[in-house]
Order: structure tokens, then C-alpha cells, then sequence
């Protein structure tokens, strides 16, 4: 067992002290602990449920400004963002609290005794929900509070009445330590098993954690290779459990040839923005773009990429791994790499970079070109015309969000047509606007079909993410009147 540091993304420095990574008899201990917390957790009422994920959301609004300058420091993705993204977890934490008072979601169902035989006839059925037990939720490090220790994954399991096994992220080790200790604090103030949420450390740990007979389900945010390997653990278990795994997604745009005619430097300029938003590390990155032939607007991407300041990405390994992805994918025959991706030996900071690559180049190497660039890449697919575009869907892979950029007096039958193909493949389809940013509202849908997730009927992202954490049950025969403590 190996100690673990935290590393300054930015100068490379190790800095804080070590933690010691968890034993195989540590993961135990904290699911028993969890399984213990789940007995009474998962009897407490909505209501009070509600009350103890404002507490969380409270003890976090209450050292903004320390959470997220620590996270900073171990992901240099900006005190400016992060302060927001603090504002996110909260408002989700307090989203499913509000659900959780209203009692829609979680709501029972109930049809009353019809006389008579069936099919018209029927006894007493009352379906309700019931939490499915200790869950393990993995953090993730491009999001370091939203989809990390206290993100959606976390507050969903807790609003759904789970009790939550946290895998802390390496890339921020002592952040995770620190947001942990405080949704425990804030659950012991409530008069809570601090236990509802635990965490583990290190690699090992998170195998030994999926594997763990008590675990009843995951909850996964990171690559598609992390992600797949432990999605097997869970569905070779003697009982398989569900995997929640959101993996990899090359996220694809369309931009109609009218579009380009009437805002082309205006799309450039909101592309590149939307490509390197937080230096590319945003699963709904635009990854590849398709376009009619227009020197103009691949031009003016390009302009606009090398007006992006260059800066550190999470750390060593995803800039390495960053780097390695974009070689293989510019030496595909036919790439023209039109803004090289900048990288001095020795520094962390990496620039923003431009491939451009023809329609039929794309069409016989398809496989290669769509490997996933985490980081400030774009790929500009150069179409004959937009009848090109259906076609390409069917090479793409599920996806978390597909774009469509169209002018609606000239487009009238472009856009419902790709749009019904972009449906087959994507969790998210969206018009004349950009796929970075995921707004946090009962009817949004992250997730995709595989590679994007492992589930795609499920989202982890807006109310109905909690639904992945319980399961129905119905009572025959059973009334509030006769049965007071069990209906």
C-alpha cells in the first residue's frame, strides 16, 4: 500500500501531506459502517431527508471561498469557476430537498380493490419505492464538486434513501477529504449517522469497492476505459449489481450551409469558446465538427483557437494522455492539422489546436479519427454537402449531446431529419446553441447510449437522477387503515 499526494497541476510540486491509501480491510469497514447507517438512513422521511441535504448545502455555501480555492490548488481549473461550480452542488442539494417535500417522484401509486375476476377485477395494490441499499459513487476530477465526492451522484443516492460509499478522486485527494468531512459534520448536526456517507482511497479500492457484496449499485463519472473495467466487475459479481457509468463521448455539431452563409465568424467565435471551455475538459465537448466546404469558418476557428490562452489540464497523466491521443489522431492520413496543440517540454501548459480533415478521409477512417481528445481539440469534418451529414451519424458512437446549427426559413427539412437521426445516438439534442453546459432541472437527460453511458435510460444530471437508486414494490392486500405502519 503506497501513500498518496496531491499535486500541484500547475508547477508539478507535491504539496499537503499524505494520505494513506485504503486497505482492503478499510473498504470493508467502511461498507459495513454504511450498511449499518442504511438501516436507519433508509427509514428516515422524506421530509427529514429534505432537511439534512440543506444542512450539506449549507455547511458548503458556508466555506465557499476555502473550498474553492483548495480545489484550485489541486486542478488549477480557477477559483472564478469554481466558486460557481460550489453554487451548482448546492443548488442540486437543495433541488432534490425540494422534491423530496413535494413527493412527486417518490410518490406511491395505488389502485384500489375492484370485485371480480380478472382482468376487470383486481385486489389492493399499492407500489412504492424503496432505496436499494449502500452505494458507491466514484468522484470524478473535471468537476471536482459537481460530479466529485458531494456531486449529483451523491445527492441523488442520499435524496433516494441510499447511504453512499464515496471513492475519492487522486487528482484531488485532500479537497475530497476535506467536502467529505463536512457533509458528515453537517449530517451528525441533524442528529444523523455521520456513516450515510463514507470514503475510500485509492486504486485498489475502488475494485474492492464495486466487488463488495453489500454495494447495491454505482454511480461512475470517468473515462470510458476506468469506467468499462469496473462496469465488468459489477456485472460479474455472483449478484450483479446496476453500473451507472457515465464514459466517453464524442459529442458531434452540424452546421448547415445557410447557417454558415449568415453567421459563419459568429459560429467560429462560439465554437472555439465552447471548445476550450475549461481547456477542453468538459464531457460535453464539441468534439467534431461538420461542415459544408467553408474555408471561411474553418479559418476564422482557427483564429480564434490561437487566441486561447494556454494552460495547465488536471494533471501529468491527462496532459500525457491528452498528448498521446492528439499524435494518433493527426497522423491519420488526410488530417491537415490547421492550429497545432502547443506543449514545451517540461511546462504544464498546453494550447488549444484545430484538425481538419475531408468527408471521404473521414468516412475511411472513421474509427481513428474518433478517438476522444480530453482537452482544447476540435475536429472540422469538411463535407461535400449536407447530405453528408445522416450519413456520418452512422459511424458515430453513442454520444452525450449532439448539435445542430440551422437557419429555420431555409432549413425546414434538414433539421428534423438530422435531428431523427441524431436521436438514435445522442442523450441530448440541441438547436442553434452549444453542448458545454448542462442545465440542472427536473427534465434534463445526461447520459447516452454506450459508449457515452453504461445506461442510457438513466440520467445523472436533474430529478430524475435519483430514480437510479431505488427500486418498486408493491403491497397486495395492504391498506394505511388496516396496516398503519407499513403502508
Amino acid at each position: 500500500m503506497t501513500d498518496l499526494r496531491s499535486r500541484n497541476p500547475t508547477t508539478g510540486e507535491l504539496q499537503f501531506d499524505a494520505l494513506h491509501e485504503s486497505s482492503q480491510r478499510d473498504v470493508a469497514d467502511a461498507v459495513e459502517a454504511s450498511r449499518e447507517a442504511w438501516k436507519s438512513w433508509s427509514r428516515v422521511s422524506a421530509e427529514e431527508r429534505a432537511a439534512a441535504l440543506v444542512a450539506i448545502a449549507d455547511a458548503l455555501d458556508a466555506q465557499v471561498q476555502e473550498l474553492a480555492e483548495l480545489a484550485d490548488l489541486e486542478t488549477a481549473l480557477g477559483t472564478p469557476r469554481l466558486l460557481g461550480e460550489v453554487g451548482r452542488t448546492t443548488f442540486q442539494l437543495r433541488m432534490f430537498a425540494t422534491e423530496l417535500t413535494a413527493g412527486q417522484l417518490l410518490g406511491a401509486q395505488v389502485d384500489e380493490a375492484i370485485a371480480g375476476p380478472p382482468p376487470a377485477g383486481r385486489p389492493r395494490l399499492h407500489r412504492r419505492w424503496v432505496p436499494l441499499g449502500p452505494v458507491a459513487v466514484f468522484g470524478a476530477a473535471n468537476f471536482p464538486f459537481a460530479f466529485a465526492e458531494c456531486g449529483g451522484d451523491t445527492a441523488s443516492a442520499l435524496a433516494a434513501g441510499c447511504t453512499v460509499v464515496v471513492k475519492e478522486h487522486p487528482g484531488h485527494p485532500v479537497l475530497a477529504q476535506k467536502v467529505i468531512a463536512l457533509v458528515r459534520g453537517a449530517l451528525s448536526q441533524m442528529g444523523h449517522d455521520p456513516n450515510v456517507v463514507v470514503g475510500v482511497r485509492g486504486l485498489s479500492a475502488g475494485t474492492a469497492l464495486v466487488a463488495h457484496d453489500m454495494i447495491t449499485a454505482v454511480g461512475f463519472t470517468g473515462s470510458e476505459a476506468g469506467g468499462r473495467a469496473l462496469f465488468d466487475v459489477a456485472s460479474a459479481r455472483p449478484h450483479p449489481i446496476p453500473f451507472y457509468g457515465e464514459l466517453g463521448s464524442i459529442n458531434p455539431v452540424f452546421i448547415s450551409h445557410a447557417a454558415l452563409e449568415a453567421r459563419a465568424d459568429e459560429l467560429a467565435v462560439e465554437a472555439a469558446a465552447s471548445v476550450s471551455l475549461g481547456l477542453g475538459q468538459f464531457c460535453t465537448k464539441p468534439s467534431v465538427i461538420f461542415v459544408p466546404a467553408h474555408d471561411g469558418f474553418v479559418d476564422a476557428l482557427g483564429r480564434e483557437l490561437q487566441k486561447v490562452e494556454a494552460g495547465p489540464l488536471l494533471g501529468e497523466y491527462p496532459r500525457e494522455r491528452f498528448l498521446a491521443s492528439v499524435n494518433r489522431v493527426k497522423s491519420v492520413t488526410g488530417v491537415d492539422e490547421r492550429v497545432a496543440v502547443t506543449h514545451v517540454e517540461g511546462s504544464a501548459l498546453v494550447g488549444s489546436g484545430l484538425l481538419v480533415v475531408s468527408m471521404k478521409d473521414f468516412l475511411a477512417h472513421a474509427d481513428a479519427l474518433l478517438e476522444e481528445c480530453f482537452g482544447p481539440l476540435a475536429l472540422v469534418v469538411a463535407c461535400e454537402t449536407e447530405d453528408d451529414f445522416v450519413q456520418a451519424t452512422t459511424l458515430l458512437a453513442g454520444c452525450l449531446v449532439a448539435t445542430v446549427h440551422a437557419q429555420e426559413e431555409s432549413d425546414q427539412q434538414l433539421v428534423p431529419t438530422l435531428v431523427g437521426a441524431l436521436e438514435h445516438i445522442a442523450g441530448r439534442v440541441v438547436l442553434n446553441g452549444w453542448p458545454t453546459g448542462v442545465a440542472v432541472s427536473s427534465a434534463q437527460h445526461h447520459g447516452g447510449p454506450y459508449p457515452a453511458s453504461t445506461s442510457p435510460l438513466h440520467t445523472s444530471v436533474g430529478l430524475h437522477a435519483m430514480m437510479r437508486f431505488v427500486r418498486p414494490v408493491v403491497l397486495q392486500n395492504m391498506s394505511h387503515e388496516q396496516w398503519p405502519s407499513v403502508v
